[in-house]
């Protein structure tokens, strides 16, 4: 692609990231002060390569899936966040720990994007168990708060009816405590220490154990959809469609910053790390994404949480 060409494709992405609309070869002309016929033929040359495409007939050129790509790839790796906004995101990150800062993250990622962000806390059963606390929330129910050597901590509602005695959840506690086990390892472990303990301390185990595959089940917290629901992408039902597939079944994030193209949507993927654990965070949005921005924060938010969870261990 000779530098015009690729100037022509860069303005019609810029013009439509702006607009919405498609973009005629005249606004083209102006900026470039040359003729429209000149455009007019740069555009035919972009849309057999597949890099622009012409919604109606008449209409202005919009970038296609290909051109988009093309455009967005410029901006990789993104740029350094500046300093004031990095202050920010530390000020705000600060003193979270575990699911409640992966929980900030979305949010405070949405609110600086404008994007719909969601971040996956996925299983890992390799993870150590550190200590389980047992309280009795009714006559039938008994809370169990779980502690992982990654700084999260689990809740888990047990079924016991009736609840077990004070005693007995202490003695069910402290027997725990010598559970320093990998995650996946635990239910069997409950299971074996039930059958060598007294009936009511039994059914503690047995019930920890039933409820334990929640305990492993991937977490997911979301934000911004009302910012991606604002953009005129939004009155297209397939367009919503797809969105909603994403927050609901986020796919596997890359290793780094990434980004992916998928029909309407675009998706920058990144993977944060606080402390030992691991999380993936997605920011979707339109292919009129604002990639220069988004990419910069999304840098700046995996930065900025490594640099919070390392002077604060979790």
């Amino acid at each position: 692609m000779n530098p015009r060409t690729e100037q022509i494709l860069e303005l019609v992405a810029e013009c439509h990231i702006s607009s919405a609309k498609p973009v005629p070869s005249s606004v083209i002309a102006e900026r470039l002060r040359v003729s429209s016929a000149t455009v007019r033929n740069e555009f035919s040359v972009l849309e057999e390569a597949g890099y622009l495409v012409q919604p109606h007939t008449s209409a202005g050129r919009v970038p296609s899936t290909r051109g988009y790509r093309r455009y967005a790839r410029k901006f990789l790796p993104p740029q350094t966040l500046p300093e004031a906004q990095r202050a920010l995101l530390l000020q705000n990150f600060r003193g979270a720990h575990g699911e409640g800062l992966l929980e900030r993250v979305a949010h405070i990622t949405a609110e600086l994007s404008g994007y719909a962000v969601v971040v996956t806390l996925p299983t890992d059963d390799e993870v150590q168990l550190l200590e389980v606390h047992l309280s009795a929330l009714s006559s039938r129910r008994t809370l169990a708060v779980v502690v992982l050597e990654n700084g999260l901590i689990r809740q888990l509602a047990l079924e016991l009816s009736p609840t077990p005695s004070e005693g007995d959840l202490l003695e069910a506690e402290s027997s725990l405590r010598r559970l320093t086990l990998p995650v996946r390892e635990v239910p069997q472990a409950l299971s074996d220490i039930a059958g060598r303990a007294e009936s009511d301390v039994a059914r503690t185990y047995r019930a920890l154990a039933e409820a334990w595959p929640q305990l492993r089940a991937p977490r997911v917290f979301s934000g911004g959809l009302k910012y991606l629901f604002s953009e005129p992408e939004s009155a297209d039902p397939d367009f919503v469609k797809r969105v909603l597939d994403k927050v609901e079944a986020p796919a596997a994030t890359a290793e780094a910053l990434a980004l992916v193209f998928e029909e309407s949507l675009a998706l920058v993927s990144a993977q944060l790390e606080f402390g030992s654990g691991r999380a993936g965070m997605l920011l979707l949005g339109p292919l009129r994404m604002r990639y220069p921005k988004t990419l910069m924060i999304a840098r700046g938010v995996t930065e900025t949480v490594t640099a919070t969870t390392a002077e604060t261990p979790n």
